[in-house]
């Protein structure tokens, strides 16, 4: 089972610390001897019973199948309403007592809370699911009921904070100030269920409460923003499941830390955590002359491989020694969190340091022995500054065989190679004249030799496929599928869907893979966890429920990743 938790439209404030300051002085030691002890803790009974009504006693009693950590008992306990006066606890054995110091109020439903947090005291096994025991001093039970599941590791022990909203709250509630109405904790599986809430629209979030304030801690706390509200009437029956995808939240805007002119041409600028877009374009970019007025215009942009979160913006004319005024705009982290330009211009002394740098190969595909290549791939090659190329490359098999190949510029820094499909398992030889690559400001060559790598072809057989659709009732936005190899370090490869919501992704290694999507309703080719407060909700976001294993020279089809777009309000029954 699982619980929830209300604490609204109590007089004064009372923190959940204060529940603990009336503790009995019962001695707790479980036996000692035995096997060891690998069975999780659990209640076996309550007094009173579970859905009990008209309740005229003052205290609840919880009976477990076993001694536990009275510390961890207490942080995973719930009571709602919260009473104005703490419970006073009180320990006997296996057998925990909740006094209360006050009548209860008539005509609710109260429903106390024990999470997984709860852990036993030999060998500190948790408990699996939530716990809940709901009764009322009326004559019924409110019978609101909703669930869902939480996605991130580890899934138990998160906690669901849920808000009574109306129009009003919608628009002012933020859960780093305001406590929940209800509570529940993730059970081991990542699910969780809402039992005996009052009817009403409610707002939840799931997060990872790690100081157990009952309160959202930005960048400590990870949490998971919802998609849509819920609105819940006074039945059993449960549906429009809510999903979670839990993340850090970094509140943070990036800055500019440093400006510094390297040369005559090049300009470095260092930022304090990787920017977007990638790499920054140009028309954000504006760099004046301060004396003069003049504009000297960006023409390329690339990142120092020895420098984090810098980038090198190289102009299309010397600067001179004098200041200079940066203004950069547009830009924002991975999280939407947008660039501090308050400061902005930025001023830097210009420098008559002549641009000697030759063009540096900064990345290329294939490495220098590199096996297994797939013999329809294609090469490619990305230098640190624009490059003019003559016929600088050639490619021969193992017998000095010419292959053909077919350059590609996608920009001014990269080039791509294509040729026909490659023998398998054949040793080739690719050669890059560096005498025919030249500087496109300065002509300068970028070697005055050849450089020849090789390689080995791989074989087509030894990956597989994966083809599937997308269900979701959204047509217009671009929806982007992910594959992650769960044993790999290999990263994430991603495919946009086609017009039916349909996928395919090719030369897969074999193994087991984790699949899921979104709905990219930016456009910024990543996915958005939404904020908090202000509310900016996530991209809707779906998981295939399995994992799927990938096998050599087959394709594994027929895959459907559900993606529901939910309204702002769903009904839940």
């Amino acid at each position: 089972m699982h619980t929830l938790f209300q604490i609204r439209r109590i007089p004064p404030p009372i923190t959940v610390a204060l529940l603990w300051l009336l503790v009995g002085c019962a001695s707790q030691r479980p036996p000692e001897g035995g096997p060891p002890d690998t069975d999780p803790p659990y209640i076996i009974r309550t007094v009173p019973e579970n859905r009990i009504v008209r309740f005229d006693g003052t205290q609840v009693s919880f009976v477990f199948n076993e001694y536990v950590q009275r510390q961890s008992f207490q942080d995973a306990l719930h009571v709602s309403p919260l009473p104005e006066t703490p419970p006073e606890i009180k320990w006997s054995g296996r057998r925990v007592t909740l006094r209360f110091a006050e009548d209860l109020l008539e005509n609710r439903t109260y429903v106390i809370t024990i999470g997984t947090n709860v852990r036993d005291l030999r060998a500190g096994n948790e408990m699996t699911e939530t716990m809940h025991l709901a009764f009322s001093t009326g004559d019924s039970l409110d019978n609101g009921t909703f669930s869902g599941t939480v996605h991130g590791e580890p899934r138990s022990g998160v906690s669901l904070f849920a808000y009574l909203i109306d129009e009003e709250r919608a628009d002012t509630l933020d859960p780093a100030e305001d406590r929940p109405d209800y509570l529940v904790q993730s059970g081991q599986d990542g699910a969780f269920q809402f039992f005996n809430v009052l009817p009403g629209r409610y707002r939840v979030f799931a997060i990872r409460d790690k100081n157990n304030t009952l309160r959202y801690n930005a960048e400590i706390d990870e949490i998971g923003i919802p998609v849509h509200d819920v609105v819940v009437e006074d039945s059993t029956e449960i549906t429009a499941p809510l999903r979670f995808h839990l993340h850090t939240e970094d509140t943070t805007r990036p800055a500019i830390q440093r400006v510094e002119a390297l040369n005559e041409r090049l300009v470095r600028v260092k930022f304090n955590e990787t920017i977007y877009p990638q790499p920054p374009p140009s028309r954000f970019i504006t760099i004046t002359d301060s004396s003069s007025g003049e504009r000297h215009f960006v023409i390329a942009v690339t990142a120092p491989p020895e420098d984090r979160y810098a980038w090198d913006l190289l102009l299309g004319h010397e600067m001179m020694e004098r200041p200079f005024l940066l203004v950069i705009d547009s830009l924002e982290d991975g999280v939407g969190n947008a660039l501090i330009t308050d400061t902005m211009p930025l001023s830097f002394t210009g420098s008559v340091r002549p641009d000697t740098a030759m063009p540096l190969l900064i990345s290329r595909y294939p490495e220098p022995n590199t096996v297994n290549v797939p013999p329809d791939s294609s090469f490619s090659l990305r230098f640190d500054r624009p490059v003019n190329l003559d016929e600088a490359f050639a490619l021969r098999d193992s017998s000095d065989n010419i292959i053909t190949l077919q350059m590609r510029r996608p920009d001014a820094l990269r080039v791509d190679l294509l040729h026909p499909p490659l023998m398998e398992e054949a040793v080739y030889t690719f050669c890059v004249d560096l005498r025919q690559v030249r500087d496109s400001l300065t002509a300068q060559n970028v070697g005055d030799s050849t450089e020849c790598i090789t390689f080995t072809s791989g074989r087509p057989g030894e990956f597989g496929t994966l083809t599937g659709v997308v269900r979701t009732e959204d047509s217009t936005n671009t929806v982007i599928v992910r594959v992650r190899n769960v044993a790999a370090e290999s990263g994430i490869r991603t495919a946009q869907t086609n017009s039916t919501r349909q996928f395919q992704f090719e030369k897969l290694p074999e193994g087991r893979y984790i699949i899921d999507a979104y709905i990219d309703r930016n456009d910024n080719n990543r996915y958005d966890f939404g904020k908090t407060f202000p509310l900016i909700r996530p991209e809707p976001y779906g998981i295939h429920p399995d994992t799927l294993r990938v096998r050599a020279r087959w394709e594994t089809n027929d895959i459907i990743v559900p993606l529901p777009v939910p309204d702002a309000e769903t009904p839940a029954r």
